[in-house]
């Protein structure tokens, strides 16, 4: 789970209400606002590998996750054209409903990560790619630049006041 105000991973945060709206905030972040309830992560949701760096003086944790690629759409319909299948074959293969695959392949929806390992596992194609989420202090040590957050915003919003 991350803190909708810093962009900071967190496992356990706050409900606070901010001008109206309730967002999850990490125990910092919580002073922005009135804190309603508490906040956990999913615990259905399967733990995430971490890979540990050690810089100079700091230490950080980067979980690995897996997300689409871009032309997803066309890649799973020319793989399953070349294999000789229909959509409904597909569909049978993997457990979906052709209505699915369809929307997928023409790139109306996007499959969830679970639809779309089952898409590469049949097809033997890659569809998903690692993508390395480190804290916001990390990001913006490594790639010089920095993802404007809720919390910047608020702070945008204060100094217009």
């Amino acid at each position: 789970m991350q803190c909708e105000i810093c962009g900071e991973y967190i496992d356990k945060g706050k409900r606070i209400r901010v001008e109206g709206s309730i967002v999850v905030a990490c125990n910092k972040c919580a002073a922005y606002g009135e804190i309603v309830g508490v906040a956990y992560s999913e615990k259905s949701r399967k733990k995430k590998p971490k890979i540990e760096v050690e810089g100079w003086k700091e230490r950080f944790e980067i979980e690995i996750e897996e997300e689409l690629v871009d032309d997803y759409a066309r890649i799973i319909k020319d793989a399953r054209e070349n294999r000789g299948l229909k959509q409904e074959e597909l569909g049978k293969m993997i457990n979906e409903p052709t209505s699915l695959i369809h929307r997928i392949e023409i790139g109306k929806i996007e499959p969830t990560i679970e639809v779309a390992r089952k898409i590469q596992k049949k097809l033997g194609v890659r569809i998903l790619r690692h993508v390395d989420r480190g804290s916001s202090k990390l990001m913006s040590n490594t790639e010089g630049k920095k993802e404007l957050t809720l919390g910047d915003m608020i702070v945008i919003r204060k100094k217009n006041r």
